[in-house]
């Protein structure tokens, strides 16, 4: 029998592991009186990691394993009415960039148009494989632009359905981060994020998107607090945009894997760990919790 009967779905897809919860409102379970049933956690095959085919086979065992199926006796139904899942995936399956310019006066296709040219240019992929995310800074004058694999994308979808689940949103982490962060005013800042494959840096100018940019970590950096000091201060110089401005007059913000602020300090004006999500729960059960 399904712990969550046919509830709405949250999934979070890390790098290793897969972990699906409810998403029912809490109003209804209040009044239900129904306590939350704990996510599910899936592994990723260790062959299976960092390929799409790999993440898609544990998504297909997910959604097919007992703690997650519709009960049985509403299989008719399921099948007639999915269950809505909304899903945020691990910035490693992804690509970003943030582009400076006047977007004003461009309509939503010109936009994909131009994030997508970049991706092509940038990364010499073929545009017809890439399926392009954006949003525009309010002002008009800063994009931030998301790319997944279009086939990774359809394939999730795909294995989806063969589930009886429907994807209403699907979302890279960073984006759905960094729509709830607000930087003081006035002051230049440097967010960055890590995670365990992955750091990701943006540079925030006079409070606007300014630069993005990624280093992928190798084992044991995602640890080492002086390590990813350096590797933060290198992100800063390809990263500020504004002539004269410097690190030392910079505060960097430090999200995802909780770190010794010490390094940073010491190459920063002051480093700052904002209140967030647990991190002693793993990547994709955070995820998970974005998608909640």
């Amino acid at each position: 029998m399904s712990r969550w009967s046919n509830d709405p779905l949250a999934i979070g897809i890390g790098t290793r592991e897969i972990v699906v919860g409810a998403r029912a409102p809490g109003l209804w379970r209040s009044r239900k009186h129904v306590p939350a049933a704990e996510p599910a956690s899936f592994t990723i095959a260790d062959d299976g990691y960092g390929t799409e085919s790999g993440v898609l086979d544990a998504l297909r065992a997910a959604l097919v394993n007992p703690s997650v199926a519709a009960e049985d006796g509403q299989a008719a139904r399921a099948k007639a009415s999915p269950r809505n899942a909304h899903m945020v995936l691990d910035d490693f399956w992804g690509i970003h960039a943030i582009l400076r310019g006047d977007f004003r006066t461009l309509r939503a296709r010109e936009l994909e148009e131009v994030a997508l040219a970049h991706f092509t240019d940038t990364y010499g992929i073929d545009g017809a494989s890439l399926l392009v995310r954006y949003c525009v800074q309010q002002g008009g004058r800063a994009l931030f632009a998301s790319a997944i694999s279009r086939t990774l994308h359809d394939g999730i979808h795909e294995a989806c359905a063969s589930g009886q689940v429907r994807i209403s949103r699907l979302k890279l982490g960073l984006p759905k981060m960094l729509n709830c962060i607000d930087v003081v005013a006035g002051g230049d800042a440097l967010l960055m994020f890590v995670a365990e494959e992955l750091m990701q840096a943006v540079m925030i100018e006079r409070r606007s998107w300014a630069a993005y940019d990624a280093q992928r970590l190798f084992p044991g950096d995602a640890g080492n607090a002086s390590r990813l000091a350096e590797l933060a201060e290198q992100l800063f110089e390809r990263s500020a945009t504004r002539a004269g401005l410097k690190r030392e007059d910079c505060t960097i913000y430090l999200y995802g894997k909780d770190t010794d602020p010490a390094p940073f300090e010491a190459r920063f004006a002051a480093a700052v760990r904002p209140a967030q999500p647990a991190t002693d729960r793993s990547p994709a059960r955070r995820l998970m919790e974005y998608a909640q």
